[in-house]
């Protein structure tokens, strides 16, 4: 059996990961107005995004990808392939599974399995890689989406950002809401819930590199004891912080004698909505090296 994949544009994969596995992708939107309105990944770069961001007094909005693409989507992946899984942004985060499922339900001829990925960022690019290493394994399609749907709990995603305004303009923050408002130098933790991918609070914490000396325990602590892991690091356009934080965990990790693989990429635009520019992170796999 024939199996392609498709994903959106918010898993902040590398297009070179794309053209690598030939996987697919459907991209949301930013609307910075009405006529402006940019396809995500596709229409504007990240960092053209980024530095418009700042510029804007009104932030822009973002929109799920309309039916009307995936069903073209499907439709040409259906010249090629028996099969298609499908996997997105969190449902708790965007309505592009919603989307993805009423797309499938207009098609009866080819089987479209449609995965709530859980998570965002490389927590779905992670998953997609997964399911292409999985296809080339051989295994049937309902053991690859099972696989898939297990590995989310090995999910793991901490990420700050030293502007709360644009988290609490986004409204995507959910408990983490709990963080606004907060005192000056303080900033947040956060994690992306590999349950239903809710933002949750960890800590707040005053000082900048504070921030990075928290994260990077609680990374190590997920880390520690595994043999295999894949790191993804993300990022926006400031870079002060992210800098050190990524170096002093990769150089943890190879000090441990942990084999791992390491993807580090700009957040996407649609989330960069919502996180702003100051926004990094890292996404760990726990228990799987990834081929990238």
């Amino acid at each position: 059996m024939r199996i392609g994949i498709v994903t959106d544009s918010t898993c902040d994969l590398d297009s070179a990961i794309f053209k690598k596995y030939e996987i697919e992708m459907v991209p949301l939107t930013i609307n910075f107005t009405e006529e402006e309105v940019y396809r995500d990944n596709l229409d504007i770069t990240n960092e053209d995004f980024f530095a418009k961001l700042v510029e804007v007094e009104k932030l822009p909005t973002t929109s799920q990808p309309a039916i009307g693409w995936f069903v073209d989507k499907y439709k040409e992946m259906a010249e090629r392939y028996d099969a298609i899984i499908s996997i997105h942004l969190a449902e708790s985060l965007s309505g592009t599974c919603h989307s993805a499922r009423m797309a499938a339900n207009q098609l009866e001829d080819i089987k479209i399995e449609i995965i709530d990925s859980a998570s965002a960022s490389l927590g779905i690019g992670f998953q997609v890689l997964l399911a292409r290493q999985l296809i080339e394994e051989g295994l049937e399609l309902a053991e690859i989406v099972e696989r898939v749907k297990e590995m989310q709990n090995n999910i793991k995603i901490f990420f700050t950002v030293n502007d709360l305004s644009y988290l609490e303009k986004g409204g995507r923050i959910g408990k983490a809401s709990a963080f606004l408002g907060s005192i000056l130098n303080f900033y947040p933790i956060l994690n992306i819930s590999e349950k239903n991918g809710e933002i949750l609070p960890i800590e707040k914490i005053r000082g900048k590199m504070k921030i990075v000396k928290r994260m990077l325990e609680l990374a190590k602590e997920e880390i520690d004891g595994l043999e295999e892991v894949s790191l993804g690091f993300i990022h926006a356009s400031e870079l002060e912080y992210f800098a050190p934080f990524k170096a002093e965990l990769l150089d943890y990790v190879e000090k441990k004698g942990i084999a791992y693989t390491e993807s580090t990429n700009w957040i996407s635009s649609v989330i960069g909505c919502h996180t702003g520019p100051t926004v990094y992170g890292v996404v760990i796999f726990k228990g799987v090296k990834l081929n990238l």
